[in-house]
């Protein structure tokens, strides 16, 4: 019986020669699927767009590697950020003040005649200044290529009929798209009160990493708050990002399954940008895309690191 870790190892050592194959989506170690359902066999797991019996024999997952069990799962990932016109989902049209993490926010901007959704995950603190930011991914903040530090954010999204000037929080302060993290930090306006509660969840504590069969919840600006449980670790995916950035990889990603899957989800398009937290209130990956009932979120040590901020924590052994 491997230990996760000698199947993290083994995932490492054949991942690339998986990911470069037509087709795949992303490789990880999780719980292996039969008939639909997970079980509580670990395995190295193979992502397909589609599953098909239609495949060379030379590009077939065998059903082991290197003594580790093996699974194929099918699903095609996306980013789950929202637009109109597009379909238009149920959400949190609130405004909010103080303002606090869990709630819709999108940028000023139109970009090509569209308005853009998702969710500003958690209040942080710029390492730099001090300051309170809020936390969400680059393709919230920036969307696209076009995106750049100093364009202006709304509270909620103008989705939700957020107004420009009058509801804008804040600009970007800093965008990363790397190998672990898809994050932005906006700054927020001297004059708006915040405050280090997730709605629906209250005070995050810290963070922590992310283990297998872990349960945690987001507070998210589409499905609000949901439960679920880590079902992938060590997760390497390819998510397309449309014009100008093209298909992304990226490493040592989360991956989530609803509380009650395959029927319900954990996220949905405009809950990009959330902060998936633990029972205990750590939080341990910033949500930004999904594949069915499935969720994927960055390691939340990479995203504060890569954008040099802390997160507010205001639980019961925390801090203001």
């Amino acid at each position: 019986m491997s230990t996760i870790e000698q199947l993290v190892a083994i995932k490492q050592q054949v991942e690339q020669r998986y990911i470069d194959q037509t087709g795949v989506t992303g490789i990880d170690v999780g719980y292996k699927e039969v008939g639909g359902e997970l079980t509580d066999q670990i395995a190295v797991r193979v992502h397909v767009a589609r599953k098909t019996d239609d495949i060379p024999p030379d590009q077939r997952v065998p059903l082991e590697i290197h003594g580790a069990i093996t699974d194929v799962v099918e699903r095609a990932y996306e980013l789950h950020v929202t637009s109109v016109p597009a379909r238009s989902l149920l959400a949190d049209a609130k405004h909010y003040s103080p303002l606090q993490g869990g709630v819709s926010m999108g940028p000023s901007r139109a970009i090509d005649d569209s308005i853009f959704a998702g969710t500003l995950g958690a209040v942080v603190i710029d390492n730099e200044t001090g300051s309170r930011a809020a936390l969400t991914n680059f393709h919230v903040a920036a969307v696209d290529s076009t995106g750049q530090v100093g364009d202006r954010m709304v509270q909620p999204s103008r989705i939700e009929h957020g107004k420009v000037p009058q509801d804008e929080f804040g600009a970007t302060l800093r965008l990363v798209l790397s190998d672990h993290v898809d994050g932005a930090v906006v700054s927020i306006d001297e004059d708006r009160q915040t405050s280090c509660d997730v709605v629906d969840i209250g005070g995050v504590r810290g963070t922590k990493p992310a283990a297998l069969g872990m349960a945690v919840r987001k507070r998210g600006r589409t499905t609000e708050l949901t439960h679920g449980s880590v079902d992938g670790i060590s997760a390497t995916i390819q998510v397309p990002y449309g014009d100008g950035i093209g298909v992304r990889t990226l490493r040592d990603q989360v991956s989530v399954t609803a509380a009650t899957s395959p029927d319900s989800v954990f996220s949905d398009h405009g809950d990009s940008g959330s902060v998936i937290v633990d029972e205990q209130g750590f939080v341990v990956a910033l949500l930004f895309a999904g594949a069915g009932s499935n969720t994927v979120g960055n390691p939340i040590a990479k995203v504060l690191q890569e954008l040099n901020v802390s997160l507010c924590t205001g639980g019961p052994d925390g801090h203001h």
